[in-house]
């Protein structure tokens, strides 16, 4: 179970991008008489049939979960599509997308997969704090499996990381080492080094 997860979380984050349409234009699609979204819920539903039928559910793999829990496989489709198109996940075409809304998804999808066995002794706030001007800053509240994003500062958070928003995005998408980023200074944690210890933990990569 742990190699196929392995291999699995490796390539989940490119499978919005199999269908991508050239100028993601989905009549290259609807010509054949599906939509998008009818050809990534199906072909989500076929993997995790057929993973679950060789007793290998997806809820059951070992590890991070691979795709964020609590939605629909049309939501699944419907996000993954539309971070695929932002340049969040998969390949990265230019700069990814900063409008609310995309940043909002991509915070929304962060919380969704916090890993519930964090270890966190209390609840912990982990604020990111944009050197963009244009991009607002996010804190994440992680309490007892239960965990809350939203817009702005925290009035006390436990560790602060003040980064790029693309080099967020890049890390997210796996483009990017975050222990790399610290070490080359694009990614600088203040706060709390036992909250910083458990990062890894909170979101791990595999």
């Amino acid at each position: 179970p742990r190699a196929v997860a392995r291999i699995l979380r490796e390539v989940t984050r490119y499978t919005a991008q199999v269908l991508m349409p050239p100028g993601w234009d989905e009549r290259y699609i609807t010509v054949f008489g599906a939509t998008y979204d009818e050809v990534g819920v199906e072909g989500l539903t076929s993997m995790t049939t057929k993973l679950r039928s060789a007793g290998l559910a997806l809820e059951g793999l070992p590890g991070p979960a691979l795709l964020p829990p609590g939605l629909s496989p049309l939501e699944i489709s419907q996000r993954g599509r539309a971070l695929a198109k932002a340049g969040v996940i998969g390949v990265r075409e230019g700069p990814s997308m900063r409008d609310p809304e995309t940043v909002a998804m991509l915070f929304d999808t962060i919380r969704r997969q916090v890993n519930p066995n964090h270890g966190l002794r209390r609840p912990t706030t982990f604020q990111w704090e944009f050197t963009d001007p244009d991009v607002s800053t996010w804190h994440l509240t992680v309490n007892n499996g239960r965990s809350v994003v939203e817009p702005g500062a925290a009035p006390k958070p436990d560790l602060r990381l003040r980064l790029s928003y693309q080099d967020w995005v890049d890390i997210v998408g796996e483009r990017l080492d975050p222990l790399r980023a610290m070490a080359s200074g694009r990614l600088r944690p203040r706060g709390n080094p036992l909250a910083l210890a458990r990062l890894g933990k909170v979101f791990p990569r595999g």
